[in-house]
């Protein structure tokens, strides 16, 4: 693998110099990304010799409570991506990237093409990624190479009529294997239909199949069954979103080990309360039902609501309310980990143009568990995330992703927290 490396990086360098002799004759569109980038994935938590001991009563005061810190991530890297539109149109676009931190290289490669028009279109994607550790010993599955690609087929069967055929596949192969890391493929189907009134109405269903293949270990081949039936659009003036998603997965394991069915259905309404304002309920509801129970895989439901209060601006939008959050598992234990979450919610979108893209989002709440279970206490929380994109003068830009939570649990050693942090300055050219 690192003379495949060796050889892309060698090419990344290459093709401007090649882009630069076509680009005199072709008029297509030649872009070059340089970019710096910082990514970083910790946890602190605490733990205590004490602390599951059964023969004792937890207690919140543990006095032999340590604080402990792991760093998953730290990585800074340079990058340099090359993406060529031969006729600028963004039907044929080829993307190559090079990225590079002290101990690892990564090289990436994206092509997509779209044939027809909008009554007839076939689109298809190609994708790689090789990642190979240049200084040090790897770590068992920390070097592979990722190849998957999908082909879709849309055909307009009226003006409000779409129908579709999907066809994708992905293989991973890891230099190196070892407990729970294995090579594995993946190929599947997907055929659907959208309907679309000219008031912008959507309704969408899609079914398909999915197998998995993992060579060196049988039993975690799988065949996925998959449906999704939705609608989005207006329902007296207010906007509706409605998701709703059946999942079998039959693992080739004896007794049905491990096999479920999973049920999704999400929902928003988003209710103009003024010109201004609006109210925006909100409901989830996930359904894991286990073909065969067992001390590991129990059934249970998870249901989420909530209710928004929020004001748009031109180019903001503000919403804070309150959101619950119920877990219920089937088991014939007395300790389990049924739960109630509340929480106050709150989260900012701004979008400026094309120069500033900004969403905010904070959570403030508590959870109880039902039943004191051992493994678990009651907590407070506060989780934040952020996703930013700053163009911050003419071609460079900064890029952002920020995710961290807080838990501070009746027992101290349960307290936990987690750290992460994506970032990227680039420049086009």
């Amino acid at each position: 693998m690192k003379n495949i490396c060796r050889i892309i990086g060698s090419a990344l360098i290459l093709m401007p110099v090649f882009a630069g002799i076509t680009a005199r004759s072709d008029p297509g569109d030649f872009s070059i990304r340089f970019g710096l980038g910082y990514d970083f994935v910790s946890q602190e938590y605490f733990t205590s010799s004490s602390r599951y001991d059964t023969s004792l009563t937890a207690d919140p005061d543990l006095t032999d409570v340590a604080l402990l810190s792991k760093d998953y991530l730290d990585d800074k890297k340079g990058l340099v991506y090359l993406k060529i539109d031969p006729k600028a149109e963004g039907r044929y676009i080829f993307e190559a990237g090079w990225e590079q931190t002290p101990e690892m290289l990564r090289a990436v490669g994206w092509g997509h093409i779209v044939l027809g028009n909008h009554r007839n279109r076939l689109e298809t994607d190609l994708n790689f990624e090789i990642k190979d550790r240049y200084n040090g010993e790897p770590d068992a599955g920390e070097e592979l190479s990722i190849v998957k690609g999908k082909v879709r087929y849309a055909k307009k069967l009226s003006e409000t009529i779409e129908s579709s055929i999907r066809i994708y596949a992905e293989n991973v192969a890891f230099d190196s294997t070892g407990s729970f890391i294995y090579d594995y493929s993946r190929v599947g189907s997907e055929a659907g239909f959208n309907i679309l009134s000219r008031g912008f109405n959507s309704v969408f269903f899609s079914a398909g199949i999915e197998k998995r293949n993992v060579p060196d270990s049988g039993l975690l081949d799988y065949t996925l069954v998959r449906a999704n039936l939705g609608y989005f659009g207006l329902v007296a003036e207010s906007r509706i979103s409605v998701d709703l998603t059946a999942e079998n997965k039959d693992f080739n394991s004896p007794d049905n080990q491990n096999d479920y069915l999973l049920t999704t259905l999400y929902g928003d309404l988003k209710i103009p309360a003024d010109p201004n304002y609006f109210l925006k309920p909100l409901l989830s509801l996930e359904y894991f039902n286990f073909k065969n129970d067992d001390y590991v895989n129990d059934d249970y439901v998870l249901a989420g609501g909530g209710l928004l209060l929020g004001r748009d601006y031109d180019r903001l939008s503000i919403a804070v309310g309150p959101k619950i959050e119920l877990h219920s598992i089937a088991t014939d234990f007395d300790d389990d980990d049924d739960y109630l979450e509340y929480l106050i919610f709150g989260s900012i979108d701004l979008l400026y143009s094309d120069r500033i893209l900004c969403l905010f989002e904070n959570q403030i709440g508590r959870r109880g568990y039902k039943n004191d279970p051992l493994y678990y206490s009651d907590f407070t929380f506060d989780r934040i995330s952020l996703i930013g994109s700053f163009k911050i003068a003419g071609a460079l830009n900064f890029d952002l992703l920020l995710s961290a939570e807080w838990e501070w649990h009746e027992i101290e050693a349960d307290d936990n927290r987690f750290y992460l942090l994506s970032s990227g300055l680039n420049y086009t050219f």
